[in-house]
């Protein structure tokens, strides 16, 4: 059986200007001869129309998390990418069998991730797949192999460093976040009985207490006419909070903006969007971005207005949130981003998300190493001391 992995390079993306991808590459397959690169250029964003429906064909053979599917890939690189994007697929006997997008930033390789990608890997459709990829990553010498935010226990990370141990690369693999989840094995009532009587205590007495002010409702919206409108709404109430202070809510940099509407657009195409709102008549108190797919609920955002803390309104929503994933059959609830403290009220379960790297044997790949290895405990401490939040 044959396997051809093309690699496709992409013009930087700047200035709102759209990705292009430039030519191919292949690597040995297993068990089979080299193959010929495919020297056809692929045309910018959006991708050929047969390639695209490839691509979510085969997230949706292996119930892919959303951020392994083209329309997340293509909303991140239009408003992140910061070097050369590439695309490198993976075929076999014809059809495509693995995906992966990275950026090149000189000797540099690195995911086309960061925090606000949860999760990232190989989308591939088997072990021999995902080993044929990753062996594809090293074929031209980087210097510095760099992936994030992949699952401890994921076929990604265990393909990528038997590749780069394959090919003398020195693998450092440390966390990069710790996130919760909740898996959906019991009815809402049991699940909701062994929440803390504390808890909904004061959920209940906070209920009672903003039906003073108005009308309480949740709307959930996933998609329809004035969607831009209801995902503006969504970031002014996100960015109400300490987010918009500290400068990290979604309308504080017009990148990430850029991203999630994109995604807020996509996923509601797919009919994966879940933008949950609390509110007080038409006052949206609280909000959720959450995208759900193939029993799973990613939440992603999610923020309230100072102005009624004092009735817990972020609680109350996701109180709420939850009670919908169980009356909607979902499965699992991600919970996406820092495994804060207010988070374990709901749930224990924690999975931390690794960071790869690997460097390359020859010396100026030990010097890499290096760098890496001891400038950023020196960084670390830097900021820690100057009140700064660790930088990724």
């Amino acid at each position: 059986m044959n396997q051809q992995v093309e690699r496709s390079a992409q013009d930087a993306l700047s200035a709102g200007q759209n990705a292009a991808i430039l030519g191919s590459l292949t690597a040995e397959s297993l068990g089979g001869p080299r193959i010929a690169p495919d020297p056809r250029p692929y045309p910018r964003f959006p991708l050929p129309r047969p390639l695209a429906l490839e691509w979510d064909n085969l997230a949706a053979r292996i119930s892919a998390a959303p951020y392994l599917h083209l329309g997340w890939a293509e909303a991140w690189c239009r408003a992140f990418s910061e070097g050369d994007p590439e695309l490198r697929t993976l075929r076999r006997d014809g059809r495509l069998a693995a995906v992966l997008p990275m950026v090149r930033k000189q000797k540099l390789l690195e995911s086309a991730a960061n925090y606000h990608t949860p999760g990232f890997g190989l989308l591939a459709e088997d072990h021999e797949a995902s080993l044929a990829l990753a062996r594809d990553l090293f074929s031209d010498d980087p210097l510095h192999v760099s992936i994030t935010s992949l699952d401890p226990e994921g076929e990604s990370l265990k393909a990528c460093r038997q590749a780069a141990e394959e090919a003398n690369y020195r693998v450092v693999v440390r966390p990069f976040q710790r996130s919760l989840y909740l898996e959906l094995d019991e009815d809402w009532d049991q699940y909701e009985t062994g929440l803390g009587k504390n808890l909904l205590r004061n959920l209940k007495r906070a209920r009672r207490q903003l039906e003073l002010e108005g009308e309480v409702s949740v709307d959930v919206v996933c998609g329809g006419a004035g969607l831009d409108e209801k995902l503006r709404e969504a970031f002014l109430v996100e960015a109400a909070s300490w987010k918009g202070a500290a400068g990290t809510a979604i309308q504080s940099d017009p990148r990430t903006q850029r991203f999630y509407t994109a995604v807020g657009r996509w996923a509601a195409e797919r009919g994966m969007l879940r933008l949950f709102f609390l509110r007080v008549g038409r006052r949206p108190l609280a909000m959720y971005l959450a995208l759900q797919d193939s029993g799973v609920c990613y939440l992603h955002k999610g923020g309230y207005d100072p102005a009624f803390g004092r009735y817990s309104p972020g609680k109350m929503l996701l109180h709420e949130v939850i009670r919908d994933c169980f009356a909607g059959g979902v499965k699992r609830i991600e919970f996406n981003g820092d495994a804060e403290p207010y988070k374990f009220c709901w749930t224990g379960a924690v999975r931390e998300y690794q960071r790869f790297d690997a460097f390359a044997p020859s010396m100026a790949g030990q010097l890499a190493w290096a760098a890496h290895a001891y400038s950023r405990p020196v960084t670390h401490r830097l900021r820690q001391g100057l009140g700064l939040a660790p930088k990724e």
